[in-house]
């Protein structure tokens, strides 16, 4: 995976970040959001913090497959929209 853009710090390198957890797709069963490691093949939500950094939480939504990341935000905040 590339580096990751942080809202805060900008691009860093992946080794800064930790991986947290994989949000299951919605509407999915309860049961996914234990065992469920990959959302969607090519579409996943994930939490990430910058350990290494500012320690923010980031909600990150990537292709798993190619490992491209479609989208950074902070955790709880909508950022441009």
């Amino acid at each position: 995976m590339r580096p990751l853009d942080c809202p805060f710090c900008g691009s860093r390198p992946l080794e800064e970040f930790r991986f947290r957890k994989t949000l299951p797709e919605p509407g999915s069963a309860p049961v996914a959001a234990v065992y469920q490691r990959i959302d969607r093949l090519h579409d996943s939500v994930e939490h990430w913090q910058h350990t290494a950094g500012c320690r923010a939480w980031l909600w990150l939504r990537r292709n798993p497959s190619t490992d491209e990341v479609l989208e950074v935000r902070l955790l709880g905040f909508e950022i441009g929209g």
